[in-house]
């Protein structure tokens, strides 16, 4: 996604937690921050997010993704039926799979991203290694982050205010994980076809689409501004929905999936991606090998707008609910250490 559509997704879940009453006290951490600190939400999108400078290529700066070399054959095939279990019912993807008929067998049967020749690139890598350290940064927070969470860290009167985490930082780390959890759920990033690589137009063309969707509120000229007021931003956050028709009927958050962590149920989100991309650009038609080139007037020009509404829906509506599921985890984890 481009820069709106992260911070939307960010701040939209944001305003999630708040709707559902639940963890106020991680709504009271991260809602005065929500302007400056959301620059979490894009930085790692930025060519200099890897010591390259600016002939540093965008696709595979180390923030965003880290190669498997092994096999990933064993991990990485899961046939329909386990992965509906597995995205589970809240889940807009899961509802989307569910009603498609155009994965055959074959297909259900083959690794997640499928026999590319460049290992790796996997999400759940990034976001496994940031929420780890999240909990680290937390449990070393300042005396604000500090009486927002259960008990006492007695190492901390060992330490120099300045060495403890504070809430600004903090904040930032929420937001920047929300940009590889949103990611594992765009199709182009969980997909290894060239099609989907951000120069071949796709890609691109999608993320520029939603962005206009999202609109100029949500740029950050404004939320960097010095008089942001937190509960505005929140309500334009909500005022998007309608433009991607999305609705929120849930009336709490659900944990992640029993038995998971956040890698593994990152493993399965992105294999529930790839299958979107599948559905997206025919797997039959645009095979791996092919040329890349799927052009997006052709996948959703006359007559498939229905597929992009719906497919826009469901991306967008997961990236709120998931960001807000990661982030309850994390504060769950560390008020119960």
């Amino acid at each position: 996604m481009e820069e709106r559509t992260h911070s939307w997704i960010a701040i939209r879940a944001l305003a999630l937690l708040e709707d559902l009453g639940i963890e106020k006290k991680l709504v009271a951490l991260l809602k005065p921050h929500v302007g400056k600190s959301s620059v979490g939400c894009w930085i790692p999108d930025q060519v200099d997010a890897k010591r390259g400078g600016a002939g540093s290529s965008t696709e595979n700066h180390v923030l965003k993704m880290e190669p498997y070399g092994r096999k990933n054959s064993e991990r990485f095939v899961l046939g329909k039926k386990d992965l509906l279990k597995q995205t589970g019912p809240h889940r807009m993807i899961t509802r989307f799979l569910g009603d498609d008929e155009s994965l055959d067998a074959g297909w259900w049967g083959t690794p997640y991203k499928g026999d590319v020749t460049k290992a790796g690139h996997h999400l759940p890598n990034r976001i496994m290694a940031l929420s780890t350290m999240m909990k680290d940064l937390l449990l070393m927070g300042d005396q604000r982050i500090d009486s927002l969470i259960p008990g006492d860290v007695r190492f901390a009167q060992y330490m120099k205010p300045e060495l403890r985490t504070n809430e600004e930082a903090a904040a930032m780390f929420f937001f920047m994980i929300s940009h590889f959890v949103a990611d594992a759920g765009m199709p182009c990033h969980c997909d290894g076809r060239k099609l989907s690589a951000y120069s071949e137009g796709l890609h691109k063309e999608l993320e520029v689409y939603w962005s206009r969707k999202v609109g100029p509120s949500f740029e950050r000229k404004k939320l960097l501004k010095e008089d942001i007021e937190p509960d505005a931003v929140l309500r334009c956050a909500r005022d998007i929905d309608a433009g991607f028709q999305v609705e929120w009927s849930c009336s709490s958050l659900p944990d992640l999936n029993e038995g998971n962590d956040i890698w593994l149920e990152f493993i399965y989100l992105c294999r529930a991606s790839f299958a979107l991309a599948s559905i997206i650009a025919p797997f039959k038609q645009y095979p791996y090998g092919g040329d890349g080139k799927a052009p997006f007037a052709n996948l959703f020009g006359s007559g498939k707008e229905n597929l992009l509404d719906a497919m826009s829906r469901t991306v967008l509506h997961d990236a709120v609910l998931n960001t807000a599921i990661v982030w309850k985890h994390i504060w769950g984890k560390v008020s119960s250490i």
